[in-house]
């Protein structure tokens, strides 16, 4: 059991297209960044090129499609792993939109759970349109076709390294956070 969900259709195409359409209209784009050792690092070209914009809770167009589909997956992740369910968890408003060049790519192995974000339990991954390359899991020995409207949901931690297929082939676009435990207090 590899514990990487993928969900077909997750997004219908034309949200796919609206989605794109916010992105590139969006003048909050940046270059890609990466986290390093608990520091953020906005240009390691040898490590990842992209076009990445952050989304956050008060970004209402964009989350009305993403939150919408997504939180209908989590529980249907959830019904199928119900141990997750033991604790509190809940999909960040924080996530990236990105969009890869030809030639560009995320080309380290990562994962996504770290020193900076310890309550990451779960990583999700839309492809927003059909696109060469995909997504790479070596430890699972799984390569992910990168498919319009497609959900990808996995563990965040180091058990699941991954990266794109690199050098990308053409432009690929993708829609990628994160899911956490709800920190309690302890009493």
């Amino acid at each position: 059991m590899n514990l990487i969900e993928v969900y077909h259709h997750a997004l219908a195409n034309e949200e796919c297209d609206i989605l794109i359409k916010m992105f590139e209209d969006d003048p909050r784009k940046m270059e890609g960044c990466v986290n390093v050792k608990g520091q953020l690092t906005i240009k390691l070209p040898q490590i990842k090129q992209s076009t990445d914009l952050t989304i956050s809770k008060d970004d209402h167009a964009y989350n009305y499609i993403i939150m919408n589909s997504l939180s209908k997956y989590l529980r249907k992740y959830g019904d199928k792993f119900p141990f997750l369910n033991a604790e509190a968890w809940t999909a960040s408003y924080l996530y990236n939109i990105q969009r890869y060049d030809d030639g560009q790519g995320y080309f380290q192995l990562h994962s996504e759970h770290c020193v900076m974000r310890p309550y990451r339990i779960l990583a999700w991954m839309y492809y927003l349109n059909d696109a060469e390359c995909g997504t790479y899991f070596p430890t699972q020995e799984i390569t992910l076709n990168a498919t319009k409207g497609d959900l990808a949901i996995w563990p965040a931690f180091w058990t699941h390294p991954h990266k794109g297929v690199t050098p990308n082939i053409g432009t690929k676009y993708i829609c990628t956070g994160w899911v956490e435990y709800v920190p309690r207090k302890i009493e």
